[in-house]
């Protein structure tokens, strides 16, 4: 329970857990609250909120705060082939009038990312209202035939099972969905390596984990690194090294930066730093708290700095958080890009130390008249894969990279990770950056627990949202983010932001689902042939695919637009392709009949407001091309955002026509 005052900040007596017999003991001075109500994870309730006024007067005042049951949501994902359970699934969800997708969690106080477990399955409790899942991860059931649900109700108190059985998409190219990997064949390393280091990169990518470390990070601009690296060579790599000794000896400084938590699965990630140099606070409960705390899920981070007592959440990738990954130099096969043809295959040289295997090469090139000669050495142990050194020197740009790792561990899924990591880069002569990483606790979550990735804030901070503005703001437009004062304590940033919807200037249009769609009012209609009348949308289901021929996603994106219109060609359909603001009806005609765009195109009008690609897109509040919208047949708003989901949407608009 947390009394959240609505006039000054308090901070002493304002929040207190209920005990077995649901009591909970405030102690508030008088003025008007909001009462917050925050079930454990496990309780079949969800997040609630109400006004609470505490008089002038003496003794203890009762209140009885009445739980409302949560939905119990159970999401269900398995091969419509097979019909075999499908884990590591994860969900979105959205709500009846707003097209912003939310995460699923299993709880309302936490924003936790789950997914399927062995069964396939997700429980999850709800706050009631409608609600339409969807599909979010993996990429490929992402775009798979029934990854998107239908709109239902979810009632108070009851269970609801929703199933997808999920099918590869009719336009996507079936070599996406092609789960092996094969090796490189333009690779100096064996077939069978390749492919240890790959299901390596998996098992990092694909584990939720928790990793404690001591993290040294500084400039060390004394520090002789081609000496330290003879002297790191020489020692046993299956061992922990002195590096304070090793430091010192080697003109270096010996800067601990502190603690490090990191905690990790997929593309979620949180970092709590505990610096050595500040003193350290403990929460009620009497634990530490970080100094700092930052968050990432792909798209926004999140952020915490007990410095300055600050809250900042951004649409943008700016700050480097540390994971795993900055520890690990795991190489994979997801992404293979052949070597040109007439590139000649670098001298190799292969060398057997031990346990150890060796590879240094020797590669020429030429970059602006200069020839260039790069250095490469790569140790791993020959059995498990595991990768020591990597280095990478070019002597005449005075350029070397190397990163080295220690004393591997191998974890209970069979993950190799090692228990001390050093790297450091010198340009041109300049050190530019030593990080070491003394790992002290690794561990592995089945499902990480709900709080995993909370970001937990005190009554007082300063909270600076800057979600509205886009990461060009500062060169392309004035922009300021939104700054408040948060009145009391925060639980989990993420679920807060989700109740409390980026701050949005007044001139931007807001699209609903199921509302009037904006009018549709380019400079010009036209086809390849030329300029045309409107088309007749009355009755059909519209697609709206937003592009530009200076895209290049867009042009890379053309494909599946002419699939879709020619194989939507006989229903009441109509596709249009509204190029932005920035080209004219010659240019478009002449790149369409290149093309062979047999659909509908059209110009749109210049955008009456900077930041947009033109007046039509700003109206469906679209601001990166490609997009798509979709329109049913009454007229009203059915989808906004990736044209793969557009047509499932489309799909499904005319089945249920029929």
């Amino acid at each position: 329970m947390t009394a959240r005052s609505i006039g000054p900040i308090r901070r002493a007596g304002i929040q207190a857990r209920s005990d077995s017999r649901g009591n909970a003991r405030l102690q508030l001075v008088p003025g008007e609250y909001k009462l917050i109500t925050e079930p454990q994870p496990n309780q079949p309730f969800y997040f609630q909120s109400e006004q609470f006024f505490v008089k002038e007067q003496h003794g203890s005042v009762q209140h009885t705060v009445k739980l409302r049951p949560a939905a119990t949501v159970i999401l269900k994902a398995v091969d419509a082939q097979t019909g075999q359970p499908i884990p590591g699934v994860r969900f979105n969800y959205e709500s009846h009038d707003a097209s912003d997708p939310r995460p699923v969690s299993t709880q309302s106080v936490y924003v936790d990312y789950p997914k399927t477990n062995t069964a396939g399955e997700i429980q999850a409790f709800m706050t009631p209202g409608q609600r339409r899942f969807v599909v979010a991860e993996p990429l490929t059931l992402a775009q798979a035939e029934g990854s998107r649900g239908e709109l239902i109700k979810l009632p108070a108190g009851e269970v609801t099972t929703v199933e997808f059985k999920l099918s590869q998409p009719q336009f996507v190219d079936a070599e996406t969905f092609r789960e092996e990997v094969k090796p490189n064949p333009d690779s100096i390393y064996p077939p069978e390596l390749q492919l240890k280091w790959h299901r390596q990169s998996e098992l990092l990518r694909g584990s939720s984990m928790r990793v404690t470390a001591q993290l040294m990070l500084g400039r060390q601009p004394g520090l002789d690194t081609k000496d330290l690296l003879k002297d790191l060579r020489a020692l046993d790599p299956y061992q922990i090294p002195d590096i304070d000794a090793l430091l010192k000896k080697h003109g270096g400084e010996i800067k601990r930066g502190g603690r490090t938590i990191m905690t990790s699965t997929g593309q979620f990630h949180k970092e709590e730093r505990l610096y050595e140099w500040r003193k350290h606070l403990h929460d009620a409960q009497g634990r530490l708290l970080p100094d700092s705390i930052s968050f990432r899920d792909g798209w926004e981070t999140l952020t915490y700095d007990a410095s300055n007592n600050q809250a900042s959440v951004y649409r943008r990738n700016f700050l480097h958080i540390h994971t795993p990954n900055d520890f690990t130099n795991w190489p994979t096969l997801r992404f293979q890009c052949p070597a040109p043809e007439d590139r000649p295959r670098p001298e190799v040289k292969i060398e057997q130390s031990g346990r150890r295997t060796i590879y240094t090469t020797q590669t020429d090139s030429e970059s602006q008249g200069q020839k260039l000669t790069y250095l490469q050495r790569r140790v791993f142990d020959r059995d498990t894969g595991f990768i020591f050194e990597s280095y990478l020197e070019e002597p005449k740009l005075d350029v070397e990279r190397v990163s080295l790792a220690f004393a591997p561990q191998k974890q209970n899924n069979g993950l190799l990770l090692p228990r001390f990591y050093m790297s450091w880069q010198r340009y041109r002569g300049r050190l530019n950056l030593v990080q070491i990483f003394e790992i002290e606790k690794v561990e592995l979550f089945d499902q990480l627990p709900p709080d995993a990735f909370a970001v937990a804030i005190p009554p007082g901070a300063v909270f600076v949202d800057s979600r509205h503005l886009s990461p060009e703001a500062s060169r392309t437009r004035p922009g300021r983010p939104y700054t408040t004062t948060l009145r009391g304590p925060v639980t989990d940033f993420a679920a807060y932001l989700q109740r409390h919807p980026r701050h949005t200037p007044k001139i931007e249009q807001q699209v609903h689902y199921g509302r009037p769609a904006p009018e549709i009012k380019p400079v010009s209609w036209m086809t390849r042939e030329g300029v045309s009348a409107p088309p007749d949308t009355k009755g059909k289901v519209v697609l709206i695919e937003f592009w530009g021929t200076h895209c290049g996603p867009c042009i890379s994106q053309l494909p599946e637009v002419r699939t879709a219109a020619r194989y939507y060609a006989d229903q009441p359909f109509v596709l249009i392709g509204m190029h932005d603001s920035h080209t004219s009806v010659a240019e478009l005609q002449e790149f369409a009949q290149k093309e062979e765009l047999d659909f509908q195109l059209a110009i749109d009008r210049p955008s009456t407001r900077k930041g947009f690609f033109g007046e039509t897109i700003r109206n469906f509040n679209v601001r990166g091309i490609p997009s798509a919208a979709v329109i049913d047949q009454q007229g009203n708003v059915a989808y906004v955002g990736y044209f793969s989901e557009a047509l499932k949407t489309v799909d499904r608009l005319l089945k249920e026509k029929k």
